[in-house]
Formats: structure tokens, sequence, C-alpha cells
């Protein structure tokens, strides 16, 4: 590989840095985020208290490496451990 052929290669590699960083503009102002949907409060619910106390059961780790209260098929590292497992 000669000196030209290496500088070559650097100028593309570094000029398609460049035009992808300044891609970034156009492409959020040509293709915005979809607006989170608008959750429609009725009256029954509005009534209804939450109890803050109440809460969803989290994700941890049993014992033996199976998981509870985890839906998703990709498994996060550094989880808790379970009560009954420690």
């Amino acid at each position: 590989m000669t000196r030209s052929q290496w500088a070559i290669g650097l100028a593309t590699i570094v000029l398609t840095i460049i035009v992808g960083v300044m891609s970034f503009d156009y492409v959020n102002r040509r293709f915005p985020p979809k607006p989170a949907p608008v959750e429609q409060v009725t009256a029954q619910d509005a009534k209804e208290p939450t109890d803050p106390a109440v809460k969803t059961p989290e994700a941890c780790v049993e014992r033996d490496g199976s998981w509870r209260n985890w839906s998703w098929p990709n498994v996060p590292m550094l989880s808790p451990k379970c009560e009954s497992a420690k």
C-alpha cells in the first residue's frame, strides 16, 4: 500500500463520517418521529383512585438462573436476585 492509496482511503473514511453527521439534520426533518398517542380518560377512570403502593412485580433471577416476571426474549445482564433466591 502506497502513501497515496492510504491518503485516499483515509480521506474516503473521513468524508463518509462528515457526510453522515451532516445528514442527521436532514433525516430528522424529513422523517420526524410519530407523536405519541393521547390516552382518553373516561369519567370512570378519573373516579378510580390509583394506589401508588400497588406496583407490578419486578423482574428477577431465580437461584437456578431462570427468570421471573420477564416477558421478553432478551435477558438483561446484572439483574437482581429474587427474594426467594437470596
